[in-house]
C-alpha cells in the first residue's frame, strides 16, 4: 500500500503532518512515473504485476534514496536514471543477500555457545549452577523481571517448553543457553566475560552485538540495500583486530574509513569477521561459502544498469571481498 498527499494535520508539536490516502496498484505506477521512474527495463504491465502478487510498493520504492534527484527545472524532484527495473532487481538482490546473512549469524550464535560451554567445562571453579544465580543476581530488577517474563512465556512454548518446565526452580548454565533470547545470550555472554576477566570475550561480546542486529534486520526481512547510501553515518567505532584484519585483505586506511563509516556496511563487515573467528567445520562453512557465491552471481546479473550508482557497485565490491576471505 503507498499513499498520496491528502491533506495537513498537526501532531503534538503543531508541526503540519501530511496525512496521504493508499493508492490502488495503477495509481502506484503512475505516481512512480511522476517521479521521473522509467518503464523500460521492466514494462508498466511487470510493474503491475509484481506491485500485485511479488511485493508492496512501500518496500520496494525504499531503494529510490540509492539514486540522485534533479534540482530545480521543469523536472525538479524527478530521479535521475532510476527504472523499475532498478527497484525490483535491487530488492531480489536484497532478498537474497538477507537468506544469505542469516545463516551466518544463526551460526555464530551456535559456536558462540560452543565457546562459552567449553570454558565453564574447563574451568575447575565453575559448578554450571552458580553462575547462573550469580547472573540472575547481577541484574537489575528491571531487567530481572523481563527475564523471568521470558522464562514464564517459555513454558508454554511448543519447542522449549518442555525444558521451561522441567527446569523451572533451579536452571544448569546448559538450559539458560538454550533458552535466552540470542540478545538475553549476548548479555550473559557480557556477564561471563566480567566475571573471568576475558578481554577476548569482551571483545567477542562486541561483534555479536553487531551480528544480533544483522540477524533481527534479516528474519523481520527489513530492507538492507537501500542503507548503502553516503549520507549514513556510524556512530560506533570499529574494533582494532577487525581493522588490522581489512588491512591484511589489502584494504587501505582510507578505504577502509569510508566503507565503515556506512553503519549497515560496517555492521555486516562486523558480523563477517565474528564468523570467520567463531564458526568451525568445513560443512557448516561450505553451506554458506555456496549462498555467497550464488549471491555474487545474481548481484552482477545486471551490472551495467548500475554504472552511475556508484554508491551501491561499491558497497558490493567491498563486501564481496570481505566474504571471499572470511566466509
Amino acid at each position: 500500500m503507498s499513499y498520496r498527499n491528502r491533506g495537513a494535520m498537526t501532531n503534538g508539536n503543531n508541526s503540519v503532518r501530511v496525512s496521504k490516502p493508499k493508492l490502488t496498484v495503477e495509481e502506484q505506477v503512475e505516481h512512480l512515473r511522476g517521479k521521473g521512474v522509467t518503464f523500460d527495463l521492466c514494462s508498466a504491465e511487470q510493474a503491475r504485476e509484481t506491485l500485485s502478487d511479488k511485493t508492496y510498493y512501500f518496500k520496494l520504492a525504499a531503494y529510490r534514496v540509492l539514486f540522485e534527484k534533479r534540482i530545480g527545472g521543469a523536472h525538479d524532484g524527478e530521479y535521475v536514471g532510476l527504472d523499475f527495473g532498478h527497484l525490483r532487481d535491487l530488492a531480489a538482490i536484497d532478498h537474497m543477500l538477507r537468506y544469505t546473512l542469516l545463516p551466518m549469524t544463526l551460526d555464530i550464535e551456535h559456536f558462540a555457545k560452543v565457546r562459552l560451554m567449553r570454558e565453564v567445562t574447563e574451568r575447575a571453579d565453575e559448578d554450571g549452577y552458580s553462575i547462573v544465580a550469580d547472573y540472575l543476581e547481577s541484574l537489575s530488577e528491571r531487567n530481572r523481571s523481563i527475564r523471568e517474563k521470558e522464562m514464564e512465556r517459555l513454558k508454554r512454548d511448543r519447542y522449549s517448553g518442555g525444558m521451561a518446565r522441567k527446569y523451572d526452580d533451579e536452571k544448569p548454565v546448559w538450559v539458560l543457553i538454550e533458552l535466552l533470547s540470542f540478545g538475553g545470550f549476548i548479555n550473559f555472554y557480557l556477564f561471563c566475560a566480567d566475571r573471568w576477566k576475558d578481554r577476548r570475550m569482551r571483545s567477542e561480546h562486541y561483534l555479536f552485538r553487531q551480528a544480533q542486529a544483522v540477524r533481527n534486520a534479516c528474519a523481520h526481512s527489513t530492507d538492507i540495500i537501500n542503507g548503502f547510501t553516503p549520507g549514513e553515518t556510524s556512530t560506533i567505532r570499529t574494533p582494532r583486530e577487525v581493522a588490522l584484519a581489512l588491512d591484511e585483505m589489502g584494504i587501505n586506511r582510507r578505504a577502509r574509513r569510508a566503507k565503515m563509516a556506512n553503519p549497515r556496511v560496517q555492521q555486516i563487515t562486523m558480523m563477517a569477521f565474528a564468523y570467520r573467528e567463531m564458526v568451525a567445520g568445513s560443512h557448516t562453512r561450505e553451506m554458506c561459502r555456496g549462498l555467497v557465491d550464488a549471491l555474487k552471481h545474481r548481484a552482477v546479473e545486471h551490472a551495467d544498469w548500475y554504472t552511475n550508482t556508484d554508491c551501491v557497485v561499491s558497497a558490493y565490491r567491498f563486501l564481496a571481498k570481505v566474504f571471499d576471505n572470511w566466509v
